[in-house]
């Protein structure tokens, strides 16, 4: 058996995460070549329409930049 690596967080935090952007459709894949983490916008304008990234603190860090340039315009 394998302990899961750095980049696999706990399923509780990206529900979490979830509930703060419901805007959002948020998932975890888990690779050959690691973790990722999804996120797509239920509507084509929402900005960013897709976020992939291995970290979910740079995914939240992309969802909150994108909320804060929608509520800008």
């Amino acid at each position: 058996m394998t302990a899961a690596g750095p980049a696999a967080a706990d399923p509780d935090e990206l529900a979490l995460i979830a509930a703060g952007y419901p805007a959002f459709s948020l998932w975890r894949e888990t690779g050959y070549d690691g973790t990722r983490y999804i996120a797509r916008a239920r509507s084509l304008t929402t900005h960013p329409h897709a976020v992939v990234t291995g970290s979910l603190p740079e995914l939240t860090a992309a969802l909150a930049a994108g909320t804060e340039q929608d509520r800008r315009r």
